[in-house]
């Protein structure tokens, strides 16, 4: 039950990705990550909202059949007002679980049938990078608080837990709508380009 009527609605009969509430753009970027990077590697989402992105991804890597790892990083508090327009996007879904969407999340992977294939950690971004090792993960992609200090925490938190070789990536590189982004990411990246549709990203070269 939503808390505020006119508020979207967050909690919703879901079977695959496409009916999961939330923002995605890169499914492109997914696809050109699974055929590049070989069997065994570890790909991370940091910031996952509800779970639309990250099981679009879980599907692509099952749809490869290659034995790649999903890992999907979220406090799952919500991000508050955020951007331009001071917009509390997750704000529906917080009230609706009680301070936390983790319920949700975790919900609509098990909907999806992605429930072996996903590990959840419900943490803080930077306390969950310590969780692995250096130069240990193929590919971390970026979707979190939008602000330039939480992003650049961040990249500062995950960019040393990058194999050689790796990416380095985030959503929303959007001068006019998220100035904080580019700005984090031109500042700690100078080597980052933009990519997909609205994206970044760095290689670990």
């Amino acid at each position: 039950m939503l808390s505020n009527p006119g508020e979207p609605e967050v909690d919703v009969p879901v079977r695959r990705w496409q009916d999961i509430p939330g923002w995605f753009t890169w499914r492109d970027a997914q696809e050109e990550a699974v055929a590049h990077f070989p069997e065994g590697s570890t790909f991370v989402e940091v910031g996952n909202y509800l779970g639309r992105s990250l099981c679009s991804l879980a599907e692509v890597v099952a749809d490869s059949g290659k034995p790649i790892t999903v890992v999907g990083v979220d406090t799952c508090r919500g991000s508050g007002p955020e951007g331009v327009r001071g917009i509390n996007a997750h704000g529906a879904a917080v009230a609706d679980g009680g301070g936390t969407f983790a319920g949700l999340l975790h919900r609509n992977v098990l909907a999806c049938g992605f429930a072996d294939q996903v590990l959840l950690v419900v943490g803080d971004s930077e306390s969950t990078a310590r969780l692995f090792a250096d130069a240990s993960l193929a590919w971390v992609h970026i979707d979190a608080r939008h602000d330039y200090d939480s992003v650049a925490a961040d990249i500062t938190a995950w960019r040393p837990k990058v194999a050689p070789g790796g990416w380095l990536s985030g959503d929303d590189y959007i001068p006019s709508a998220w100035p904080g982004v580019v700005a984090a990411v031109t500042d700690l990246l100078p080597r980052a380009h933009p990519w997909s549709k609205i994206q970044w990203r760095w290689i670990n070269e």
